[in-house]
C-alpha cells in the first residue's frame, strides 16, 4: 500500500459518509486518509467480484484478506485493513445498512503485539518531573504539560485538543476530550497541578499569547493569529501551527534528565500500568481513554510475562 493508488470516483462517491463520519469523531487527517484509502481497496475488490454489502458474509471478507496475503500484503498490513473494514462495518450498522459486521474475528496470525516494556516507575517519573526546572514563560508551559503526562496519562493529540475552558479548578479536574483514537474523561488534579495551571492559566498563557501575537519581521500574522491555534490550552511560542516541535524538544530535555526516559508514550504506558495495581479494570479503562477494555488488559502486571513471551513466537499463517 505504499504506492499511490487511484480509485474510481463513484467508490469514493460511496464512501465520502464514512468520510464525514471520521471527521465528525475528530481523526486525524492522515488517519483518515489512509482508513479511506483501505475502504476503497475493499470497495473495488468487491465491485470486482460482483458483491454488495448488504450480502456480505464473514467468508467474503476472509477472501478478501486472503487474496491480499497472496499479493504479497504483509500480515501486519492487511491485519491493519480488517480493523479498519471492522470499524466501517461497525459504523455501517449504525446507519442500519448492515445487520452484521463480518470482518468480526478475522485476524491473520503471526503478528507480535506492540506491549508495554521498558517501564518507568511512579516515584522515577514524579523524579523527572520535579528535575524540570523551571527558568522562563516556556518552562513553566512545559512542566504543566509533563504533569498531565505523569498523572493524567494525556497523549499528545489530546494536548493539543485542549482548551481552557476544559480546566475545571474550582472542583479541582480537567476533562479531556475526545480526540478519535480515545474516548474523553473528566479526570482529577494533583493539588500542586491546581495551583500550577492556575498560574499557567492567568499569568503565564496570556504572556505566550502577547509574545505570538506580536508583529515580527518575517512572521505572517494571519498564520500567528489563526483563533484554532490562539486558542488552544497550549501555544507554540514560535512559527508552529501547533505544540508538536515543542513537545520534540520537550522530549530532548527529558532525556537528558533520565537515561531510562524514552519518549511520552512510555510515560502514559508506564502510569496506565501504575494504576491497574490499584484500580479495578473498569475505571482504569475509563480513565485512560479506551475505547475497548482489551486495550486496558494488555498493562495487566499479571498479564505481561505471560504476553512478552508471545513476542518470540510465531503462529503459522491463518485466519481465526
Amino acid at each position: 500500500m505504499n504506492k499511490k493508488y487511484e480509485f474510481a470516483p463513484a467508490t469514493l462517491a460511496a464512501l465520502e459518509p464514512f468520510r464525514a463520519y471520521l471527521k465528525q469523531e475528530q481523526f486525524s487527517h492522515s488517519y483518515i486518509h489512509q482508513t479511506i484509502n483501505y475502504t476503497a481497496t475493499f470497495q473495488e475488490w468487491l465491485n470486482s467480484q460482483s458483491l454488495v454489502l448488504a450480502q456480505l458474509t464473514h467468508a467474503d471478507v476472509m477472501e478478501f484478506a486472503d487474496q491480499l496475503r497472496q499479493k504479497g500484503f504483509s500480515i501486519k498490513l492487511i491485519n491493519q485493513i480488517m480493523r479498519t473494514l471492522r470499524y466501517y462495518f461497525s459504523h455501517l450498522q449504525q446507519e442500519q445498512a448492515i445487520n452484521i459486521n463480518p470482518a468480526a474475528g478475522i485476524i491473520l496470525k503471526g503478528t507480535v503485539r506492540n506491549l508495554p516494556h521498558d517501564l518507568l516507575t511512579m516515584p522515577e517519573m514524579e523524579a523527572l518531573y520535579e528535575s524540570y526546572q523551571v527558568t522562563d514563560n516556556r518552562t513553566y508551559r512545559n512542566k504543566v504539560i509533563i504533569g498531565l503526562l505523569v498523572y493524567q496519562a494525556i497523549t499528545r493529540d489530546e494536548l493539543s485538543h485542549l482548551r481552557p475552558e476544559h480546566l475545571k479548578l474550582r472542583e479541582g479536574k480537567i476533562h479531556i476530550p475526545a480526540t478519535g483514537r480515545q474516548l474523553g474523561r473528566l479526570l482529577p488534579l494533583q493539588p500542586h497541578q491546581i495551583l500550577e495551571l492556575h498560574e499557567y492559566l492567568l499569568v503565564i498563557r496570556p504572556k505566550i499569547l502577547a509574545e505570538r501575537l506580536a508583529e515580527r519581521p518575517g512572521r505572517k500574522p494571519d498564520r500567528y493569529k489563526d483563533a484554532r491555534e490562539i486558542e488552544r490550552l497550549f501555544i507554540s511560542i514560535n512559527a508552529q501551527e501547533d505544540i508538536r516541535n515543542s513537545l520534540l524538544h520537550l522530549n530532548y530535555a527529558l532525556r537528558k534528565l533520565s537515561p531510562k526516559y524514552k519518549h511520552a508514550k512510555q510515560i502514559r504506558q508506564s502510569v496506565i500500568t501504575e494504576w491497574l495495581k490499584e484500580k479495578n479494570l473498569r475505571t482504569v479503562q475509563y480513565m485512560a481513554g479506551h475505547r475497548y477494555v482489551s486495550s486496558t488488559e494488555r498493562y495487566k502486571t499479571t498479564n505481561l510475562e505471560d504476553l512478552k513471551e508471545a513476542l518470540n513466537k510465531h503462529h503459522p499463517l491463518t485466519l481465526s
